[in-house]
């Protein structure tokens, strides 16, 4: 490879009620991920699962003194932009100024509270809102005046999620960074850069927003226990990624009516669950292959090795990488990453 590729990693504890152990061994995992070099670690915002992302954010920021630390993704409807951008200036200030916030229209985060996605328009205003609250303590968002009492910060970063082409043509304008969920393969990883580039050039953006790859993975000595482990999480993606059509996604002709129907049927309950019928449906209709070349990679140190090299020589340098799991699978897969694979990888 030309150059070593940088990684990222969402922590997904399973264990939905923090206790004062949970705590601790979370601000662990944080400082072995900074030892080991990562560029940003990061929580969901989402309380469909009984925790608040605020929270275990403090705990990250704690753990590190070089790593980014933020919530990826939070969403325009369920955290108002003076409370996002209280929250931003409280981390960032803890750590220095390694606090980031992943923004993207929402998914089951809001459709639990009975929204649903955010519009374009909503979430570039809630940007724009956050950080002219941040820069000068006054902000407009959904018709309202916004003011802070306090002086003004240096610029937080700001990633937007994307998993179309206008969210990507957006992410690239307006983004500090995009975190790009629309998949892996070559003709994808190719077309999603050049949406970035679009984007950024039509609102006259000498750069694009720098672009980081989501790859839903899971690292396991056992191959078959990593692949099974990644069944509800590429689940969810495929349902999150189509959900507004097969149209203009590079989806294979092929695939057409199964994924159609498949997002039709998925199961907001069952969402990422292990026990869940949304992994077995995609598995019924044929689509697991499909979902896991498109965004996964799952196997043992080896196989992770060679699909980074693989994906790094696609143009897929910067990756978001999962990590979810009971708080002991969190520190082994962590472990493993850090001394067997990256090492490797650099």
């Amino acid at each position: 490879m030309t150059g070593a590729p940088r990684f990222a990693m969402q922590f997904t504890v399973l264990e939905p009620i923090l206790t004062r152990e949970h705590a601790r061994r979370l601000t662990d995992l944080a400082r072995m991920a900074d030892d080991y070099g990562l560029h940003s670690i990061g929580v969901g915002d989402t309380g469909f699962r009984l925790n608040e992302a605020a929270a275990r954010v403090t705990l990250l920021a704690l753990g590190t003194t070089h790593t980014y630390v933020g919530m990826r993704p939070t969403n325009p409807w369920t955290r108002d932009p003076q409370i996002a951008a209280a929250f931003l200036a409280t981390i960032d200030g803890i750590t220095g100024g390694r606090a980031f916030m992943e923004v993207a229209t929402g998914d089951s985060a809001v459709r639990s509270v009975g929204r649903r996605p955010a519009t374009r328009a909503r979430l570039e205003e809630y940007v724009t809102c956050v950080r002219d609250l941040l820069a000068t303590g006054h902000g407009r968002y959904d018709g309202r005046d916004i003011r802070v009492f306090t002086g003004p910060r240096d610029p937080v970063r700001i990633s937007v999620g994307a998993e179309g082409p206008r969210m990507l043509r957006l992410a690239g304008a307006v983004g500090d960074a995009a975190s790009i969920g629309t998949g892996l393969t070559p003709e994808v990883v190719a077309w999603s850069l050049e949406q970035l580039r679009q984007g950024a050039r039509e609102r006259g953006r000498r750069t694009a927003a720098e672009p980081w790859f989501t790859v839903r993975s899971a690292l396991d000595a056992d191959r078959e226990a990593a692949r099974d482990r990644l069944l509800p999480s590429l689940a969810s993606i495929l349902h999150h990624s189509m959900r507004h059509g097969v149209e203009d996604r590079l989806v294979p002709e092929r695939h057409h009516a199964a994924v159609r129907e498949y997002v039709d049927a998925y199961a907001l309950a069952d969402h990422q669950r292990a026990d869940g019928g949304n992994a077995r449906l995609m598995g019924e209709l044929g689509l697991a292959g499909f979902a896991m070349d498109r965004w996964g990679m799952a196997g043992d140190a080896s196989d992770w090795i060679r699909r980074i090299e693989e994906l790094a020589g696609r143009g897929a340098r910067r990756m978001w990488l999962a990590n979810r799991g009971g708080l002991d699978e969190l520190e082994r897969t962590l472990r493993a990453f850090g001394e067997e694979v990256l090492p490797r990888v650099r």
